[in-house]
């Protein structure tokens, strides 16, 4: 192998034609990093705020109160085409995902809906396809019934 300043030929040819990293991974547009904000939870527990929703980890959580529906409201870094919202939660049975293009969030359309399956207490991942409705600038996730009393978000992933 021919070494170029302590590195093999093919380490330096694979680096230079290797995609960027952030070119693979679609951007979180919810996510405190990409400048999204919490504007509004139906339930209130200080020790697990909504604002662990968007933190990026999956051990931080926010946790209802009790009864339903429960509602999280979502401001995005940048409006954005919506392809996709990952949501992990607990105990959560059914939900329904909203956007909103408009400047405040008064007038929202729906995006996706349907039910989780129910996994004792355990960490569901369910992903949300979405079909063209064109630039949102706010989400809202309805929870509209759970397994349990009580329910968690751990994060919502929009993309």
């Amino acid at each position: 192998f021919l070494r170029i300043q302590g590195r093999s030929a093919r380490a330096v040819a694979l680096k230079k034609f290797a995609a960027p990293r952030q070119l693979l991974e679609m951007p979180d547009a919810a996510s405190k990093k990409a400048g999204g904000k919490v504007l509004m939870v139906s339930s209130l527990d200080e020790e697990h705020p909504g604002d662990n929703i968007i933190d990026g980890g999956e051990h931080t959580y926010w946790i209802s109160t009790g009864c339903y529906p429960q509602e999280i409201l979502l401001q995005l870094g940048d409006a954005a085409e919506i392809s996709k919202i990952r949501v992990s939660t607990t105990n959560v049975k059914s939900v329904r995902l909203e956007g909103c293009s408009e400047e405040n969030p008064v007038n929202f359309h729906v995006l996706a809906e349907g039910d989780l399956e129910e996994k004792a207490g355990r960490l569901q991942t369910q992903d949300f396809n979405v079909g063209s409705s064109g630039p949102a600038m706010f989400v809202k996730l309805l929870i509209n019934s759970g397994w349990s009393d009580f329910c968690s978000v751990h994060r919502i992933i929009v993309e």
